[in-house]
């Protein structure tokens, strides 16, 4: 299949899902009108990871937003159809005609949930956080932001150092969360410890490698609307064990299912199974410039992927995208070789680029001989601890080897592989990105000089200068112009190799209502309860 009629089929597929899932939202799980949850209860939710830090400001884990999204607030939020819309701002900002000064309305009569009150101040502290704070992986989101005003209580004044296109689209994401200063001054850099924020749950208990607990909060001002007494976040690494959970009642909400028990939770009648089409993707980071730990001076590393474009291409034209979906997705997700989805508006971008979904070793194997390079090439990838994350190692293991590469397997922990991916200490890692609405979040972090996410060290001067202009870019048109440049040098380098965009199914028990997932992939439950 060719990448063109990959995506046709795709989007025929995502309309369906998408309409199949309004009216799971809308019905309930029974197709008839949604039933009034009950108040109380404890809902049981399986991770497929552990959340790393409970930190907005540190914090870099998919599974850590979707816990966030029930504690943690932000300026703003996304609708279903992945619209920006406010959440703790009172409206969209008003932005002056030069593009540098964002003002701010936020809503009165907020609380956090130590119950200090929520205001401009509150806001201009977590944002001069972000900014500053040793480690933040938000720095780099928001870095044109100069300096932050409160004027008076329900007023935040951002000036900016140059126009920044993404901003708002950032302030619905992690860099939007409002944190109480009371518990910052208390904790400083421990706030993960007892993060507290204004949402619907507050923080209870943290278990390493078994749970997370949230309560329900007496502060939250639509209080009336949460019914759950309490969630629990289960760290179920093993995609077989959460699947066991589900069936057995034990958990009421399964992230991700593997797709090998997509079509048996299908056919389970106490379980509604989601399908929804993701703005994220999934690939290799490879490790280029990182000698020395993120965001230190990059140097090469001198490994012969680091050292050689051609080789990355070599490794990259061996891999058989279409057959990696069918033989380790079961033909479910969308095979491509960029950071932007089809659900995305900003698919436009990757308009008429190169993707070469079926392998191509003839040219690998060239391209290995042309390099000098001695056979075989040994190169480590790390990969995740779950039978899925070892098929998908394998598979990749057998594809390259014809091309001269020598892949070993390293297992490892999630949150243990993002820290060893910041120091360094990696030849490739396996990860994804659960995908931004702006594809300034796709890409900046990841490929630019300053990137906070840059863990392959890969720093162009042309490449930074593209993506800083899109940055600035206040049109579509130029902005597209510009991504599509940049994408054309992150396909030629491959600091990054990028091999699916995930079509994600979640298990949900129908004794509960009012769980819904949206286009970014996380599971939204604060207004959940149990039914019947």
């Amino acid at each position: 299949m060719t990448r063109k009629h990959a995506v046709r089929a795709f989007w025929l597929g995502a309309a369906c899902a998408v309409a199949a899932l309004g009216l799971a939202v809308a019905a309930g799980a029974g197709g008839k009108a949604t039933p009034q949850p009950k108040n109380g209860g404890t809902l049981v939710i399986g991770l497929a990871e552990e959340p790393d830090a409970l930190d907005p400001t540190l914090a870099r884990t998919f599974v850590g937003r979707i816990v966030f999204l029930h504690m943690c607030e932000k300026l703003y939020d996304l609708d279903a159809k992945l619209h920006i819309v406010p959440q703790l701002a009172a409206a969209l900002p008003q932005v002056s005609k030069d593009k540098l000064t964002y003002t701010i309305k936020l809503r009165s009569g907020v609380k956090f949930n130590d119950g200090t009150p929520f205001n401009a101040a509150a806001v201009k502290t977590s944002l001069e956080r972000h900014l500053t704070l040793k480690g933040s992986t938000r720095a780099s989101e928001i870095s044109p932001i100069a300096s932050v005003d409160a004027n008076g209580a329900n007023t935040v004044v951002l000036h900016l150092k140059t126009p920044f296109s993404p901003l708002t689209a950032q302030l619905a994401d992690r860099a939007g969360m409002v944190m109480s200063p009371k518990a910052i001054e208390s904790l400083g850099d421990k706030f993960a410890t007892n993060p507290v924020c204004v949402g619907p749950f507050s923080f209870k208990e943290r278990v390493a490698g078994d749970h997370i607990t949230l309560v329900k909060s007496n502060d939250y001002y639509a209080k009336a609307k949460v019914h759950l007494a309490q969630i629990v976040f289960r760290i179920l690494t093993d995609p077989n064990a959460r699947t066991q959970n589900l069936r057995a009642g034990d958990i009421q909400v399964l992230d991700r299912v593997q797709s090998t028990d997509v079509p048996t939770l299908q056919k389970t009648s106490s379980v509604a199974v989601i399908k929804t089409p993701t703005i994220g993707y999934q690939g290799l980071t490879l490790n280029i410039g990182n000698k020395n730990g993120l965001l230190k001076p990059y140097s090469n590393v001198g490994t012969p992927l680091a050292k050689s474009q051609f080789l990355r291409t070599a490794f990259d034209l061996a891999l058989d995208r279409t057959a990696i979906n069918k033989v380790v997705f079961n033909g479910l997700n969308l095979p491509d070789c960029y950071p932007i989805s089809p659900v995305s508006p900003w698919y436009v971008t990757t308009k008429g680029l190169e993707c070469k979904l079926k392998a191509d070793m003839a040219t690998a194997q060239k391209l290995v001989k042309a390099s000098g390079m001695q056979t075989p090439i040994k190169v480590t990838l790390t990969i995740a601890t779950d039978p899925v994350a070892a098929r998908l190692g394998q598979v990749i293991q057998s594809m390259v080897k014809p091309a001269g590469f020598d892949v070993e397997l390293k297992p490892t922990e999630f949150v243990a592989s993002l820290n060893a991916a910041d120091a360094g200490r990696f030849d490739a890692f396996n990860v994804g990105w659960s995908g931004r609405v702006d594809p300034d979040g796709n890409i900046y972090g990841f490929v630019t000089t300053p990137g906070t996410l840059n863990d392959s060290g890969f720093s162009d001067p042309k490449l930074d200068y593209i993506l800083n202009g899109a940055r600035k870019s206040v049109t579509d048109k130029a902005r597209t112009t510009l991504y599509t440049a940049a994408m054309k040098i992150i396909h030629r380098q491959r600091p990054l190799i990028y091999l699916y965009h995930p079509v994600n199914y979640y298990g949900v028990s129908k004794k509960v209502t009012g769980v819904v997932v949206y286009g970014d992939g996380l599971i939204r439950a604060y207004n959940a309860g149990y039914v019947g």
